[in-house]
């Protein structure tokens, strides 16, 4: 996995993303929702909309007072990630 946002988790109690994702002529949009309780992300994947195949999943983790939202792509090839945050401070 790889890490496509970071904050620290004593500015942001929770996030929400709007992700976009492409891989050739292969596009996946999806949103995600999360909130940490300083040590544990909880994180919930929804309005997934892909036109051929899932691109790839998302996890959140903290380490040292950071949480990251991480993207696993599903296969080797070239994916372009982008993302939107709007968060809500603790």
């Amino acid at each position: 996995p790889v890490s496509v946002d970071s904050f620290s988790t004593s500015t942001y109690r929770s996030a929400k993303y709007q992700a976009q994702m492409t891989a050739g002529t292969n596009y996946h949009a999806i949103e995600l929702l999360l909130i940490h309780d300083g040590t544990t992300a909880n994180l919930v994947q929804y309005a997934e909309v892909v036109t051929t195949s899932s691109l790839g999943t998302f996890d959140a983790s903290i380490t040292t007072g950071v949480l990251s939202l991480l993207f696993t792509p599903a296969s080797a090839t070239a994916t372009t990630i982008k993302v939107i945050r709007d968060s809500i401070n603790v």
